[in-house]
């Protein structure tokens, strides 16, 4: 079963056959960050929270360990590698506490475009997320639109 998410999950992320190039096409677009790719899996795993699905957090959790520790260091790397192992969601929601504290401030200076920054005032901690409707991974479906705006910094 695992095998087969992760299967469905790197299919998602790569677009599926669609996204292989013809042999000897160069790919002309720029690759992307590595703070954007990671934050393509930290979302992944922020929706799963959200959606109060443990099931969905494993496998971004562990394509984001390989690349976190070149965003945010081997603090990061630590709380990427915590997140992959939680078996909870308590403890996948602790784990994605301690590393969006480190992330978030790295994913605003990146300005990542579509993207808002929260704040879970019961928790205090951060998350960032795609589109501007609130969607709390700390306590999911229970407190789904609870958070407040982090303004990026100059603003």
């Amino acid at each position: 079963m695992r095998a087969m998410i992760r299967i469905a999950a790197m299919f998602m992320i790569l677009g599926g056959p669609a996204a292989a190039a013809p042999a000897g096409a160069q790919d002309s677009s720029p690759q992307p960050s590595p703070a954007r790719q990671a934050f393509e899996h930290y979302e992944g795993v922020r929706t799963a929270l959200s959606a109060d699905q443990l099931g969905g957090v494993e496998p971004h959790a562990r394509l984001l360990a390989e690349q976190v520790e070149a965003v945010g260091g081997a603090e990061a790397k630590g709380a990427a590698d915590a997140l992959a192992a939680a078996r909870t969601l308590e403890e996948a929601r602790t784990a994605f506490g301690n590393l969006s504290t480190i992330l978030v401030p790295i994913f605003q200076a990146e300005a990542i475009p579509g993207t808002t920054a929260y704040m879970c005032t019961m928790k205090d901690k951060p998350w960032v997320q795609r589109g501007d409707k609130v969607e709390n991974p700390y306590y999911g479906k229970s407190m789904l639109t609870c958070g407040s705006v982090i303004p990026a910094k100059g603003k």
